[in-house]
């Protein structure tokens, strides 16, 4: 089931007891790491905690909890370094594998100045690509044996931060320290269980905003009150409402739900966080209606949408211009985007398709692709897309497809590009959509390929040969205006592009309308 984590500020009267929650748990959650690298057993432990520290069981399953999926986050980061090197050496010694065979290929009519000239610049660039590939292949022999990642509390960047003080903003190494303890005792999680009252005994929610926080045992002569009926002191808060996201929060608590709370100080502010499983919606999509295929390029969004035969009866573009964005703008951006596809989803009652793309291989490499190839893998945020237009699909009921993307580019500009007079971002997303609803793309006859009724090899087999015979034929080659300017495709497309503007503005949230 999905799951949604909502923000809000923490009350005036919670902050100081924050701080020396984060100072105790700070402290035990360290110390915990330390004795379970060292082969201790977890249930001596929690014994022998509950004791030392003066926290209760609930409160020290909390902990533990944050220990392992800070545990398990460093290992897969781990990992994902290790693929990384990998790739990027990888793709360094096919780099190199391609300048020796150009210094092989000078042409003799260059002149001999300009040979050696050349031949020189080439085997600067390869000696230059070959130290680098020493220097990356040595740092994978050092980390591809760690089994547990290292974990550093209070982050890396901090903690290096002190070997270049003045570098970093700080007159003395006085003044990092200071930093570096906030910053390890900055937050602390109390996680929940259905089986407790109101989804979390530590820390209790209720329907008219009141917070109850269960206080630790060695804090307890300092704050809260114990309540009628139990053991532990609560601190008592009134006035918690969540600007976004209090109805799934009301909904949670009304179902009996867990909910994990997690307080953390950012920029000298403490927030309360709430993780709650969303309400299942079911579909309002069905393949029967159509499908609506969505190409995303760095500059544009294209979409087309097909009916349940895979005719083409609406398209447009959604303009995403993330280049020197900060995350915050991008993410606005994408939001909106995100938004007017799932809006004209949710009018033609069908999904949305999309490819199934991972890009972490292509950016790992994109040093060795040229200045233009990087800087636009640098500003393709396909998985941050990819996840928020997944998040308001389930809150609207929409499914969302993904679908192999092999030669859906090549099956736009050679076979809908001229058909329909579309552009190259709307010529695939056609193909996508169409993919998805399991249509097969024939090669128009003017290639020179027949299709045999009995082919031994799948038809993508004959598009790879398509491509070979186009490479390097300019995009615009394939494009010439048709008589469908004024078209039902094109008018219902700008028709409900107009439309939309209006709705977008009422649903910013990305709910259904009640």
């Amino acid at each position: 089931m999905a799951q949604a984590t909502y923000q809000e500020r923490v009350p005036d009267n919670l902050i100081a007891f924050c701080e020396e929650m984060g100072l105790l748990f700070g402290n035990v959650e360290r110390h915990l790491y330390v004795d379970l690298r060292s082969g201790k057993k977890l249930n001596a432990l929690k014994k022998e905690y509950q004791v030392t520290y003066g926290i209760n069981a609930r409160q020290f399953n909390s902990i533990h909890s944050s220990i392992k999926g800070k545990i398990a986050s460093g290992n897969e980061c781990l990992k994902r370094q290790i693929n990384e090197l990998k790739s990027r050496i990888s793709d360094i010694k096919k780099s190199v594998e391609k300048k020796v065979k150009k210094i092989k290929k000078v042409a003799p009519s260059c002149g001999v100045g300009k040979q050696r000239g050349f031949k020189a610049q080439l085997r600067f660039e390869i000696h230059q690509k070959k130290q680098k590939l020493a220097r990356l292949e040595a740092k994978l022999e050092r980390i591809k044996d760690i089994v547990h990642a290292p974990l550093i509390f209070g982050s890396r960047k901090l903690w290096k931060a002190q070997h270049n003080l003045e570098e970093n903003g700080y007159a003395n190494h006085q003044e990092w320290l200071a930093d570096w303890r906030a910053a390890r005792s900055s937050q602390f999680m109390l996680v929940g269980s259905k089986d407790e009252p109101n989804g979390n005994r530590n820390c209790q929610l209720e329907a008219d905003g009141t917070l109850k926080v269960a206080v630790p045992y060695s804090l307890s002569t300092k704050y809260g009150e114990r309540l009628k009926g139990t053991k532990t002191n609560y601190l008592t808060t009134t006035g918690i409402k969540f600007k976004y996201g209090h109805d799934d929060v009301e909904y949670a608590l009304a179902k009996g739900q867990a909910l994990t709370f997690r307080f953390a100080k950012k920029k000298d502010i403490w927030y309360l966080f709430v993780t709650v499983e969303l309400p299942e919606v079911p579909y309002q999509s069905h393949r029967r209606n159509g499908m609506i295929g969505v190409d995303l390029n760095p500059g544009v969004i294209g979409w087309a949408y097909c009916d349940g035969e895979g005719n083409l009866k609406a398209k447009g573009q959604i303009k995403v211009n993330l280049q020197d964005k900060s995350s915050d703008q991008s993410e606005a951006i994408l939001g909106d985007a995100c938004a007017e596809l799932v809006i004209l989803a949710n009018t033609f009652e069908c999904p949305i398709c999309i490819e199934k793309l991972d890009f972490a291989r292509k950016k790992a490499g994109m040093k060795e692709q040229g200045v233009r190839y990087s800087r636009m893998l640098s500003n393709f945020a396909y998985t941050k897309f990819s996840q928020m237009l997944e998040s308001r699909c389930n809150r609207w009921g929409i499914q969302l497809i993904q679908v192999n993307p092999a030669y859906s580019s090549l099956i736009g500009l050679t076979k809908f590009m001229r058909q329909y007079g579309l552009s190259s971002d709307t010529a695939a997303a056609l193909a996508l959509a169409r993919r998805a609803l399991f249509k097969s793309e024939r090669i128009p006859a003017n290639y020179g390929f027949s299709l045999p009724e009995d082919r031994p090899n799948h038809v993508w087999s004959y598009w790879n040969r398509v491509g070979k015979k186009v490479k390097g034929v300019r995009r615009h080659c394939f494009f010439s205006m048709v008589a469908n300017s004024d078209s039902e495709v094109n008018l219902l497309g700008e028709e409900l592009v107009s439309r939309l503007s209006g709705k977008l503005q009422g649903t910013s949230d990305g709910r259904r309308d009640s």
